[in-house]
């Protein structure tokens, strides 16, 4: 399978798994730009026998046209059901069963990347992210410094920050025990968070990435519908704020939901 995405998020899903893309034609590149203006290479791209288009662009639907005989063009948009689902619908037009996933798996290649950043913390260990794509989704940055400390139980535990997290960072910076990772491309950050315990984030890239490699992850929504977007991995709980206002959330709620999830072992 073949996959034309944008490439940062796109490239979490190439990999050398069942479930995984074996190769990712970046969306911002030249041959995608070639493609939609009609001037591809066709052969630098490939020929497929389907093509899944997730957009409401007419234009991309027609540019898929002359590297595919049968376009199917769904809505990225989930309605009132999870979005896996949702998203996975097109696929029994095709004939392919949609099974629960299973949790990825990183390779060697990928888990040495971070193996210096392991070694820097404890067997089990937890991981936090306080960021996400929009302040109003992320619990305040504070309270997680404080639910890191008392979960890590003075333990080294790693903090994960991505590009849009500054303000998270200064909240957290100086907090005792962190191990900080910042902008880990989704692979090798999610072979390196294979390895925790425990992971607590917000509705985020990260939360998602942590999940779908089978840690035991606590993800905290506030205005996000979690029955749309909640993870989903083998070991998840979702707390939701009331009133969808993750200010109401307290650190003691927190933590006793984070520690139920660690003790199903």
């Amino acid at each position: 399978m073949t996959l034309l995405a944008p490439e940062r998020p796109g490239s979490a899903l190439v990999g050398e798994g069942p479930e995984d893309a074996r190769r990712l034609v970046p969306w911002e590149g030249r041959e995608a730009a070639r493609l939609i203006t009609g001037d591809a290479d066709v052969s630098a791209i490939g020929r497929f026998e389907a093509a899944l288009c997730y957009s409401r662009s007419a234009d991309v639907a027609r540019a898929l046209e002359s590297v595919s005989p049968r376009v199917i063009v769904h809505d990225p948009a989930p309605s009132s059901e999870h979005a896996a689902a949702w998203l996975a619908r097109p696929l029994s037009a095709l004939g392919i069963p949609v099974v629960a996933p299973a949790s990825l798996t990183g390779t060697d290649e990928e888990r040495d990347v971070t193996h210096a950043l392991r070694e820097r913390l404890p067997p089990r260990f937890l991981a936090v992210h306080p960021g996400s794509g929009s302040a109003r989704k992320n619990w305040p940055a504070e309270r997680f410094a404080d639910l890191a400390a008392r979960l890590s139980n003075g333990a080294p535990w790693l903090l994960s920050l991505g590009p849009a997290d500054e303000r998270e960072a200064a909240a957290l910076q100086g907090a005792p025990g962190a191990v900080i990772t910042r902008d880990l491309v989704p692979r090798h950050l999610g072979a390196l968070l294979a390895a925790a315990g425990l992971y607590v984030g917000n509705d985020s890239g990260v939360t998602h990435l942590a999940a779908a490699y089978g840690v035991p992850t606590l993800a905290l929504f506030g205005p996000t519908d979690p029955a749309v977007w909640s993870p989903i991995g083998t070991r998840v709980r979702v707390l939701r704020a009331s009133n969808e206002d993750l200010s109401r959330l307290g650190v003691d709620e927190v933590q006793d939901a984070a520690n139920a999830l660690r003790t199903v072992d």
